[in-house]
């Protein structure tokens, strides 16, 4: 017998599995251990329990009864072995109720399947949607999840981290997700009249300089300042200013902001010739600062949503990103598909994601020059909260004496940095000499439709026929649920309901702001905050 392939072997008190030579349960009662973690376990409502290697049924059925409501069990196995043995020998435990086996590569992706609002796993089985759990346990259920219980750990570490995010961005969504929508759709309604994005893909000749904010611009503004004609600069919204008092105009400026305070870093720069790249969500009134030709837009993904993924579908949106949290990466993201291929370096200063004591950004900045303007007897010109505060974070310096603070927010930024865009460590807190920072090369996919959502041998004729279209259909959408929320039609009962349902559900901008609003529900509390939202919102359409 081949020792790689799993048997069950039969004991004093049922069966085991000898794999490897190893009984993967125990030879004296092999349901014990298992069932007697079950028993002991505090299932609270909204939770995901992942089971490591249920290569037998031993506790399945018993967790599942145990449930409360809104809870899942999901199967993990990573041993290929194991895997094909559940699946082909004993089944896929496909009796046991609100469970499902992941496949392997569904296991590793689960902490992004976690996000999705609509996902079949391949077991067939319908994933709840995002915003159905609250918190995450893992069971071993055999010694099988000894063999790879570092990635076991991972998955389940990661899947933690997903739900935690998930929760952190109901909570800005909450405050601002009703600005993003306004802007959304306020800036959708102008996209045939801007220059298309794409004209700028794979066109970038010259080495290209991304500016963030931070104190690291300082420096790099004076390695370029005399000839910085020789670089394509691309810069985040407030690194511009420091950017011109300097003599230096870049060639575009991103933004992704929804909040007024952000155009004062446009403040005289009317007259400027650069581009603004601008998020489809972002503050909707630089159309009124800029003429449209000098707007490119993108589309940061603020939330997953149906009527997001039906303009997709539509071919109506702009290049779509994730969202990086940081207009800075968003910044470097594009530039690495703006340059005309890998060979063209890209250089970055200014997105430190930490600061010296006293600092958080550069000279010149937004930050900076309100520290300038409330300086008095009272207020000193150093921001020592930031370093001394209780999100502060103390990071090491190699080879200097100088204190450099960050906090939990930057860190993870530099961390999703490090693994976008480098592939390998980068000490990016070192700024001791800017002039010998070292270009990324880093080859994204050539843009096509997985990046690009309208094609540009379509003209902007035919983009804003679809895009008069769509917003036609919605505006006679909301008027129609308008209609029957207010009982101007016939239909009762469940018939009333299904069609509130089919036009309410799949327009989350009605209600994704509402503090319960990961889901429709079907409540007169939350129909009535609905219909207050379709007056604003048809205002803003028509």
């Amino acid at each position: 017998m081949n020792n790689k392939e799993p048997c069950i072997v039969e004991t004093t008190q049922g069966f085991s599995v000898l794999y490897n030579e190893k009984l993967l349960y125990s030879k004296y009662n092999p349901s014990r251990a298992i069932i007697s973690q079950i028993e002991k376990l505090t299932i609270l409502p909204g939770t995901l329990i992942l089971c490591n290697s249920p290569v037998l049924e031993y506790g399945l059925t018993e967790l599942s009864e145990k449930l409360p409501p809104k809870c899942f069990m999901l199967g993990v196995e990573l041993e290929a072995e194991l895997a094909d043995f559940i699946a082909t020998k004993k089944g896929n435990h496909s009796n046991i109720k609100n469970f499902s086996m992941l496949s392997y590569n569904e296991a590793l992706e689960l902490p992004v399947l976690l996000s999705k609002i609509d996902y079949t796993l391949a077991s067939g089985i319908k994933l709840p949607s995002a915003g159905s759990f609250k918190r995450v346990i893992f069971l071993d259920f055999s010694a099988g999840s000894l063999l790879h219980k570092n990635l076991y750990e991972k998955i389940f570490s990661y899947s933690v981290n997903a739900i935690m995010t998930f929760w952190k961005n109901r909570i800005t969504l909450t405050k601002f997700g009703r600005r993003y929508s306004q802007d959304f759709f306020r800036n959708l309604k102008l996209l045939h009249k801007t220059t298309p994005i794409q004209n700028y893909f794979s066109s970038v000749e010259k080495p290209i300089i991304v500016f963030g904010s931070g104190e690291s611009i300082d420096k790099g503004i004076q390695y370029i300042k005399k000839d910085s004609n020789k670089y394509f600069i691309l810069c985040a919204d407030t690194a511009l200013q420091p950017l011109l008092l300097n003599g230096i105009e870049p060639q575009g400026v991103f933004i992704e902001e929804a909040q007024n305070v952000i155009i004062k870093a446009f403040i005289g720069t009317q007259k400027a010739d650069f581009t603004v790249f601008a998020g489809l969500s972002s503050l909707s009134q630089l159309s009124h600062t800029f003429p449209l030709e000098k707007l490119c837009y993108f589309t940061t993904e603020y939330t997953q949503a149906c009527f997001i993924n039906n303009l997709k579908s539509r071919e109506l949106l702009p290049p779509v990103n994730q969202p990086f949290g940081s207009v800075g990466l968003t910044t470097f993201y594009y530039a690495l598909l703006f340059r005309k291929n890998d060979s063209i370096p890209v250089y970055t200063y200014g997105l430190d994601f930490s600061y010296t004591k006293g600092r958080t950004h550069g000279k010149g900045t937004m930050a900076h020059t309100n520290l300038l303007c409330g300086k008095n007897r009272l207020n000193s010109i150093y921001n020592l909260s930031a370093s001394y505060g209780e999100n502060s974070v103390k990071v090491n310096q190699n080879n200097n004496e100088t204190e450099v603070f960050s906090t939990p927010l930057l860190l993870s930024y530099s961390a999703l940095f490090t693994n976008l865009f480098t592939g390998q460590y980068k000490n990016i807190f070192n700024s001791s000499d800017i002039s010998n920072t070292i270009g990324l090369p880093y080859k994204l996919p050539e843009p096509n439709e997985n990046t690009c959502t309208f094609s540009l041998t379509k003209t902007q004729t035919y983009l804003e026929e679809k895009l008069v279209s769509y917003i036609n259909e919605e505006i006679s959408a909301l008027e129609n649920l308008k209609a029957l929320l207010t009982g101007q039609t016939e239909l009762q009962g469940e018939e009333l309901s299904l069609a509130i349902k089919k036009l309410a559900s799949p327009r989350e901008y009605l209600y994704l702001h509402f503090p319960d609003g990961h889901q429709f529900t079907y409540s007169q509390d939350f129909l009535n905050r609905i219909r207050i939202e379709i007056d604003f919102f048809l205002k803003i359409l028509k």
